[in-house]
């Protein structure tokens, strides 16, 4: 596509979005137009080939960057611009939404949900709350690949410790899949719950955070100490 015929094009498709809005735009068009101020070349051809291949722009702003560039020869304006989206998103959201009291497990599945919006790979998060369960402090204890997103104990008492909190929520996320725990999942809250419990605090919830769906370890009963007690103040809905 020539750069007369880009511009041409880039302008239409400018138009089109604010006479009509952005959803008068197919989601080709959405990524041509964000293209077209990033990347030289023929962008809608660009924008049809990598919806052809990751589905949506959803799922291309989950992409790697570095995998972006190289294997479908993205710019890096345009790879670091798309991956922006979702990051945006989570910032858009977390003004909008502000969660700073999590009193159910919807609220703290909303919570945590926000928190992983944007995110490259897994992260383990640990979030401290008062008394009344307002947040008071939250902290990546570890992030990478399914197995290095365990973190220490000893990491998890220090914050515990540090905080002066008594009441913890633990969350992490399984970016590509369901919000099923794992084996190994269940015996790291086991522990985690337990070392807490010998500092004299309480772990009120994990959730796991999947690509559409959300899941919490008490709502589940899924440890004993979660079925025999019922943690005051906070409710499973």
């Amino acid at each position: 596509m020539a750069d007369k015929d880009k511009k041409l094009r880039r302008e239409l498709l400018k138009k089109k979005y604010s006479n009509n809005g952005f959803d008068a735009l197919t989601e080709e068009e959405k990524l041509e137009l964000l293209l077209s101020y990033s990347c030289t070349g023929d962008t809608a051809q660009l924008a049809k080939e990598l919806l052809s291949e990751y589905g949506s722009i959803n799922s291309l702003a989950n992409t790697d960057v570095q995998l972006l560039m190289k294997e479908k020869n993205v710019s890096e304006q345009a790879a670091v611009l798309i991956k922006l989206i979702p990051c945006l998103s989570r910032t858009l959201y977390l003004e909008h939404f502000k969660i700073t009291t999590l009193n159910s497990t919807d609220s703290a599945k909303s919570f945590f949900t926000s928190h992983f919006i944007g995110t490259v790979g897994e992260q383990l998060i640990i979030t401290a709350v008062n008394k009344r369960f307002r947040v008071v402090n939250t902290k990546v204890l570890a992030f990478g690949s399914p197995s290095q997103t365990y973190a220490s104990y000893r990491d998890i008492a220090d914050f515990a410790v540090k905080s002066s909190c008594t009441v913890f929520f633990m969350a992490h996320n399984h970016p590509q899949g369901v919000s099923v725990p794992s084996d190994s999942d269940i015996l790291f809250t086991k522990n985690v719950s337990n070392a807490l419990m010998r500092l004299g605090s309480v772990l009120a919830d994990h959730i796991i955070i999947g690509s559409d769906s959300a899941f919490s370890f008490r709502e589940n009963s899924l440890l004993p100490d979660f079925s025999a007690s019922p943690l005051k103040g906070y409710t499973c809905k």
